[in-house]
């Protein structure tokens, strides 16, 4: 058995709720079966009394059916327990008593009500718990029919995600001392953490509230996690295997098939940092048609809520790729394919993305390798015509009553205009036809800017932002893309315009911004600065630092219109 950090340890001495494994949640309107005697447990609860309403029952699964007729309440006194506030927080269900709460009417948080509906796995087959090849040795715990329990902490790098402590910036609301030291985040690659809190049937990621099947709870000093709450949450698949084991894996997210210019790109994107050495292969059909395909091991199909294996068609073709299809050939733990269908013989490469879950790759309709990474045009070379027929959305962040990040003298709305305005004149020197969501300081929302730009059918759209920190110290310059067919113009931007603004790189992610979200086209936000740092703020209100960062976006628009040409959109 492979031992497990102390839960203490993890939280680096934080006074933590540590809940009785026999304790409990009630759930209105889902009954478990009678309670049946059972050996006291190994690992006995921090707490040396519980309260006597409480009882374990059935175990289909080896372990305990998590039920109660009362809610749980830490004893303040315990000597195992330091509590830094008067009243102890309550684990409790919907339904149970909550004795110590400051009001009757009081809703504690705790197990979601019946209206989710039964998991779409029956939880009573489940025996066992997997992640990937790495089996966990502790028996899970059910939740009536809505969700399984396990301890999966260590496991969690298997589906590309790590578990700390709470940034107190991302708890929501303003929680009390005894309660704030119970959150804690469960960190992805390029994506805001998802907070949860020991007890609470929610989560909440950038502080919307989700509501879970299931609380996280503590069991035996280690945090036992709600797996069907979780695997969405994450992009990860939960399959039962025939022996009733539930195996969890990272999954193929999406699949992109689009034009550009003269070549066709793939983009694959996956709930986990892709491995190093993918490559698509070449095969033969029976009917001698040509085929591409790539090989995810360890990875499942999560294109529907049921995460099945049946193969399907997942992106419709362009040029002479005239599909792509995904199959799981090895289902346990799985391997999915990607086979693209094609018109003819075809090779191509893979190409770099900013993103660690994405895989890229580019086939070609020529013999010709396909174009990479151009040099950059000369600094005092922003007059090129090569941008003529492209139509670009320009977006200045905030504008009238909201006045965005603000720092000792700067506003955040005011410095966006200026370097919009700026942009927007290299830009038609480029021969570019450039629309502006707004070109004074007035107030548009973030759906009026969407509609802008996807009515207009643009071609592309850069919405320019500053960054904003409690710290005066936090600097540098940060691009966000969202959509697939947005990595090669956040790539090609940011390559430039951080070089032009020589500050910090904080690099290029991914992010749910709703203005790069709902765009249909090309879409980039970029964070030039922060206006909180002093130095910064500085720079941002210098026109010849300002002239410097546009002409470096100038320079990356030019890059992407050259290696990948217009896309689809249109």
């Amino acid at each position: 058995m492979h031992s497990r950090p102390c839960l203490r340890r993890f939280f680096a001495h934080v006074p933590l709720l540590l809940a009785p494994v026999s304790a409990v949640i009630s759930i209105p309107g889902v009954s478990a079966a009678p309670a049946v005697n059972r050996p006291a447990l190994s690992n006995p609860a921090p707490f040396g009394n519980t309260n006597s309403e409480h009882e374990l029952g059935e175990m289909p699964m080896g372990g305990p059916v998590i039920k109660a007729n009362a809610a749980q309440t830490p004893l303040a006194g315990d000597p195992g327990i330091n509590w830094p506030g008067a009243n102890p927080p309550i684990i409790a269900t919907n339904g149970g008593a909550a004795a110590n709460a400051a009001d009757d009417n009081t809703t504690v948080a705790g197990q979601p009500p019946t209206a989710l509906g039964p998991a779409l796995i029956p939880i009573d087959s489940v025996r066992a718990v997997q992640v990937g090849l790495q089996r966990v040795n502790e028996t899970p715990m059910r939740v009536g029919n809505l969700d399984v329990l396990a301890p999966l902490v260590d496991e969690m790098p298997l589906l590309g995600a790590t578990v700390t402590k709470a940034d107190l910036n991302n708890v929501p609301g303003n929680p009390n001392t005894p309660i704030e030291n119970q959150f804690f985040q469960i960190n992805r690659p390029g994506q805001p953490p998802i907070v949860m809190c020991m007890g609470q049937n929610k989560a909440w990621i950038d502080k919307n509230e989700q509501t879970l099947r299931a609380a996280p709870l503590v069991v035996a000093n280690q945090i036992y996690l709600p797996i069907f709450s979780i695997a969405p949450l994450l992009g990860a698949s939960a399959r039962l295997d025939q022996s009733g084991t539930l195996v969890l894996t990272p999954t193929i997210e999406s699949v992109q098939v689009f034009p550009l210019r003269d070549t066709i790109a793939i983009t694959i994107k996956t709930s986990k940092p892709i491995p190093d050495g993918l490559q698509f292969k070449s095969m033969k059909a029976a009917d001698g048609s040509s085929r591409l395909y790539v090989d995810f091991e360890g990875y499942s199909m999560g294109f529907d809520a049921l995460s099945t294996t049946n193969e399907r068609v997942v992106a419709n073709g362009s040029g002479d790729v005239l599909r792509a299809r995904a199959g799981m050939p090895s289902k346990f733990p799985g391997t999915t394919r990607i086979t693209l269908d094609l018109k003819k013989n075809l090779s191509g490469t893979v190409m770099d993305a900013p993103d660690p879950t994405i895989f890229a790759f580019v086939v070609t309709n020529r013999q010709a390798p396909p174009p990479g990474p151009v040099p950059a045009d000369p600094v005092g070379s922003i007059t090129a015509n090569n941008l003529r027929g492209w139509k670009i959305v320009l977006d200045a962040g905030h504008g009238g009553h909201d006045t965005g990040a603000q720092g000792a003298r700067a506003k955040e709305k005011d410095r966006a205009l200026d370097l919009i305005l700026r942009l927007a004149n290299n830009l038609r020197a480029r021969g570019a036809d450039v629309l502006l969501t707004r070109a004074t300081d007035n107030f548009i929302s973030l759906q009026g800017r969407v509609d802008y730009a996807n009515t207009r059918k643009a071609d592309l759209f850069i919405s320019i932002h500053n960054n904003a920190s409690p710290s005066k110290s936090s600097n540098g310059t940060e691009t966000f893309y969202y959509t697939a067919q947005s990595v090669g113009l956040a790539r090609e931007i940011h390559r430039e315009f951080s070089k032009a603004t020589a500050l910090s790189n904080r690099g290029v992610s991914q992010a749910r911004f709703f203005v790069i979200r709902k765009t249909w086209m090309p879409s980039v936000l970029l964070e030039v600065a922060f206006v909180t740092n002093p130095r910064e703020e500085a720079l941002l209100s210098s026109g010849e630092w300002c002239q410097r960062v546009v002409d470096g976006v100038t320079r990356g628009v030019s890059n992407y219109a050259r290696i990948y040409g217009k896309g689809s959109n249109n």
